[in-house]
């Protein structure tokens, strides 16, 4: 029973099991058919919506002809929209009504561009018509104008005619031998010019006016229009004609009147000559004799007198064998002949004259050319000087090397005193060239003296140069003695620095007690003081073996200590120099003992603080420690240098701070106590800008009554010594640590 049960379990389970199946696959059918079917109608949709489509454009594309409708297609084109509208409207589908809204607008656009057209053909004709107008008035008066000009151009041409008659008689006459009979006859035909100009320029003047309308329609005639009526540019052509006639015979007139006033003239000189020839033919006989030759020569040529030299050449070449005399045929020969002669004789009167003078030129420019010899020789010698000194000048720079800033500077002085006395002979050579070319020099000689001055003048400016050059060379060779000089000082303070510092361990002292070493016991000490506690003191490692330095040299290294110039050194100061800074660069304990073990901690040191080193540096097992005191609040104590994995907490520094907003450097701690700079006595409280570096001579602390804390400082750029705000009583920094 148990197996039976099961049995019709199991095949009732498969029975549903196949009409699950049976279910989904029916289920999937349907599915697809749906499918099939919405494919078909959006594809039927498709279709018609692009039926729809093409029909409109169709429409449309029909309707834009309106656009561009006249008069003439109007009805056709309407008549076809109408057609195109029963057989297309229908598949415009659900455009139809925009599509028929389009079609109304389309027509009644129609209608408003032929009436458009309509109007703007009436306007047009009127237009046309107004112009025909116009051109018909404008015709008209060009005519009359025409009319006008051919009565101006005709008087223009008969005048010109005539005048051109009156020059061409002008031209033929031969009896004008007078320049009055000349004159007489050019002004009557230039009457007759002035009248044909006239006539010519009033045509010339009426086309210049009136061409314009005249050119536009005048030269246009119409069918029915006399040929007889004048042609501008017949007429143009005729006024310049005349106009050109004219000018042309006023030239005529022109060379007319010099040929024959040259003829008139050519007549007055025989006249003269003749009247001359008549004047000195005493007897009448119509040849000049010798005699007449030579009266001639004194009456006509200035006093000349024939020689009879120059009458046997006349008599020879102007007078026959049988003749007695010149006749008048040759009178302009002999007149030539005897000027020939007068101008030889003159010739040789001049040229004794020029003689005397190049002589006297000559022993005049012998006299300067000594002189300017003397000047150039005396050039030569200042630049011999000159050249000297250069040439010593040119190894200085490979000398300084070996040599001292004090030689050095000896050096230069007698670089310069050489230097001077070569300038001072070419300034006395100068005031010698200067002298050339005045008033006492011949004025035929001062284009030559003005050519040897400019040949003294340049060799003078070459010897400038050279000493140009050389003291150059001396200014240069002494700022390098003067850097020089700053090295050597500041080796030897350098080296001061260590022996006091190697004294004061040595000795157990701190800079303050040092410093009343020095002193004497006094408040300052001067170089003397200074040199002589030096030289006494122990060297130090870092001296060269064998070198020794002078006492004078430590005096030297004074001048770096004494930074307010006044010749001695304050406690204040020497401490200040003398004194170690260390800036703290990690934050590191500062403790009451050398030891750490059970140390009592001060406080907390903070980077960025600055440190004076009192002691040390000590070791405390693998630890570098240094008594120190910690200048923002003055409290001592044990600090360490570096950690025993390498951590350095202190590094060299701390001394000097960067103004990093402007602010003022005053003579007093007190902000209103002084206006003058410590170290510059008589100068104004100066400024300091942002970049500036500082040296700590007093550590900052506040000023009561107003809050701001003050620090005394020396400004590195300049080396002024004065009190310097570094904080403002709101918390604004004016200066801060490097």
């Amino acid at each position: 029973q148990l197996q039976v049960h099961q049995k019709a379990q199991y095949e009732a389970k498969l029975a549903e099991q196949r009409l699950e199946h049976q279910r989904k696959v029916q289920a999937q059918q349907e599915a697809h058919a749906k499918r099939a079917e919405e494919m078909k109608n959006k594809q039927e949709d498709m279709k018609r919506l692009q039926a729809e489509t093409l029909a409109v454009a169709g429409m449309r594309n029909a309707f834009n002809k309106m656009n561009v409708v006249i008069p003439e297609n109007f009805d056709s084109l309407k008549e076809q929209l109408l057609q195109k509208m029963a057989a297309e409207l229908e598949k415009c589908g659900s455009q139809k009504a925009a599509v028929q809204a389009e079609y109304e607008k389309a027509i009644e656009v129609g209608q408003e561009k032929v009436k458009f057209v309509l109007e703007m053909r009436k306007k047009n004709e009127e237009k046309m018509k107004e112009a025909e107008l116009k051109r018909e008035e404008a015709r008209q008066n060009a005519k009359k104008l025409l009319v006008e000009l051919a009565a101006l151009v005709e008087t223009a041409e008969t005048a010109a005619t005539k005048f051109g008659a009156s020059v061409k008689t002008l031209c033929e006459k031969t009896d004008l031998n007078s320049e009055s009979a000349v004159n007489k006859a050019v002004t009557k035909v230039e009457a007759e010019s002035e009248i044909a100009s006239e006539k010519a320029n009033a045509a010339m003047s009426f086309i210049a006016t009136n061409g314009g309308p005249i050119k536009v329609v005048g030269t246009i005639k119409k069918k029915d229009e006399d040929e007889d009526t004048p042609n501008f540019l017949t007429l143009q052509r005729q006024a310049s004609t005349a106009k050109n006639s004219i000018d042309d015979n006023n030239s005529k007139i022109k060379a007319a009147r010099v040929r024959f006033l040259a003829k008139a003239a050519a007549n007055d000189v025989v006249k003269k000559h003749k009247a001359i020839f008549t004047k000195y033919d005493k007897n009448k006989d119509n040849v000049l004799d010798r005699k007449e030759i030579v009266a001639l020569g004194k009456g006509e040529h200035g006093g000349f007198t024939v020689n009879e030299t120059t009458l046997d050449m006349i008599f020879k070449v102007m007078v026959g064998d049988k003749a007695k005399g010149v006749k008048f045929e040759e009178f302009m020969r002999l007149q030539t002949a005897v000027g020939i002669a007068r101008e030889r004789t003159k010739d040789l009167e001049r040229r004794a004259v020029r003689e005397e003078r190049e002589n006297e030129l000559a022993d005049a420019r012998k006299t300067l050319q000594g002189n300017i010899e003397e000047v150039m020789l005396a050039i030569k010698g200042a630049s011999t000087a000159a050249n000297e000194v250069g040439n010593q000048i040119k190894n200085l720079p490979q000398k300084a090397k070996d040599m001292k800033s004090a030689d050095m500077m000896k050096k230069s002085e007698e670089f310069e005193e050489a230097t001077k006395s070569a300038e001072e002979k070419l300034q006395a050579v100068g005031e010698e060239v200067d002298k050339f070319g005045g008033d006492d020099v011949d004025k035929d000689l001062q284009n030559w003296v003005k050519v040897e001055k400019t040949k003294l003048v340049a060799h003078k400016k070459n010897v400038d140069n050279i000493i140009a050059r050389a003291k150059t060379a001396i200014v240069s060779f002494k700022a390098q003695a003067a850097k020089k000089d700053q090295v050597e000082v500041q080796a030897l303070f350098t080296t001061a620095m260590a022996r006091l510092r190697a004294f004061m361990a040595s000795e157990k002292l701190t800079p303050a007690e040092l410093f009343k070493k020095v002193a004497g016991g006094v408040e300052t000490f001067d170089k003397d003081k200074f040199a002589a506690f030096l030289v006494k003191a122990p060297k130090v490692e870092s001296e060269k073996e064998g070198e020794d330095i002078a006492e004078e040299d430590f005096a030297r290294a004074f001048s770096t200590l004494d930074e307010e110039k006044s010749g001695s050194v304050s406690d204040e100061t020497f401490v200040a120099s003398l004194r170690k800074l260390m800036k703290v660069i990690k934050d590191v304990a500062l403790t009451e003992t050398l030891s750490l073990t059970d140390a009592k901690s001060v406080r907390r040191l903070g980077i960025g603080e600055a440190v004076e080193v009192l002691e040390g540096p000590a070791k405390e097992g693998d630890l570098s420690r240094v008594r120190a005191k910690a200048l923002k609040d003055d409290l001592e104590g044990w600090v360490s240098v570096a950690g025993t994995a390498g951590t350095n907490f202190l590094e060299e520094g701390g001394g000097v701070f960067k103004v990093v907003k402007e602010t003022i450097m005053t003579e007093c701690f007190e902000i209103d106590g002084g206006s003058k700079v410590g170290s510059k006595v008589g100068e104004s409280t100066r400024k300091l800008k942002p970049g500036e570096l500082l040296e700590v001579r007093s550590w900052g602390k506040k000023q009561e009554g107003t809050g701001l804390t003050r620090m005394k400082c020396k400004a590195k750029a300049d080396g002024m010594v004065g009190w310097v705000t570094t904080l403002g009583n709101t918390g604004i920094k004016f200066c801060e640590l490097v």
